[in-house]
């Protein structure tokens, strides 16, 4: 008669571990993150969890210091144009790798210990090329925030708008619009709805301010 224990697992079990959850929870959707959930993906009782995250934000705030730190940051001995543009483009790059992400950071309480180090670089740098701190900081979150908000935007325009509507909002957008003069004259073309949207134009409108705001 075979053994019964053939092919199970002996010794002790595997430890839970603080990266463990980190690692699951990063596998999901961010924005839709639940403790449950995260503990199905392990196989453990979503109690364990609480041992090491005491809630959902803190557990975020784990999973975005990790996704900051996982980041290929821009050099910061760069021109001061092209570092903040290149900033956006790695906070863009986080959230294409991680859904849900931007629209965690609208709204997570606190904020990471890796971005902390990675901000004070930047404004650091900023203030050697003639920064007021109080501008070089500004610069900083208005850059993010506008990267932030177009990203969670261009991520909901894929959402349906109902069961009772199989449109997408982009499509829902596009036909409040279709007869606008706005529209037609060319205001609001096709490269609108998809990618990046106009985070181009809107960075070189508010880049183009903080310039004439350093000269002075």
């Amino acid at each position: 008669m075979a053994d019964a224990r053939v092919g199970r697992r002996t010794g002790r079990p595997p430890t839970l571990t603080a990266d463990d959850i980190v690692t699951a929870a990063l596998g999901g959707d961010l924005a839709a993150l639940s403790m449950p959930a995260v503990a199905k993906r392990l196989g453990v009782s979503h109690s364990a969890l609480y041992r090491y995250f005491p809630d959902r934000e803190s557990l975020l705030r784990a999973c975005a210091d990790r996704v900051v730190r996982a980041t290929d940051w821009p050099d910061v001995d760069q021109p001061w144009r092209d570092l903040l543009s290149s900033m956006a483009g790695a906070l863009w790059s986080c959230f294409d790798s991680h859904p849900g992400l931007a629209q965690v950071a609208l709204t997570l309480p606190g904020t990471p210990p890796a971005l902390v180090t990675v901000v004070d670089a930047i404004v650091a740098s900023l203030c050697a090329q003639g920064f007021v701190i109080h501008d070089a900081v500004l610069a900083v979150d208005f850059v993010s925030e506008v990267t932030i908000l177009q990203h969670a935007s261009m991520a909901a325009l894929d959402d349906v708008v109902s069961d009772a509507d199989s449109r997408s909002t982009r499509q829902a957008h596009q036909d409040s619009w279709r007869e606008s003069g706005v529209v037609t004259a060319g205001g609001l073309d096709e490269a609108a709805w998809h990618g990046r949207g106009w985070l181009e134009g809107k960075l070189a409108v508010i880049l183009d301010g903080l310039e004439r705001r350093v000269e002075r």
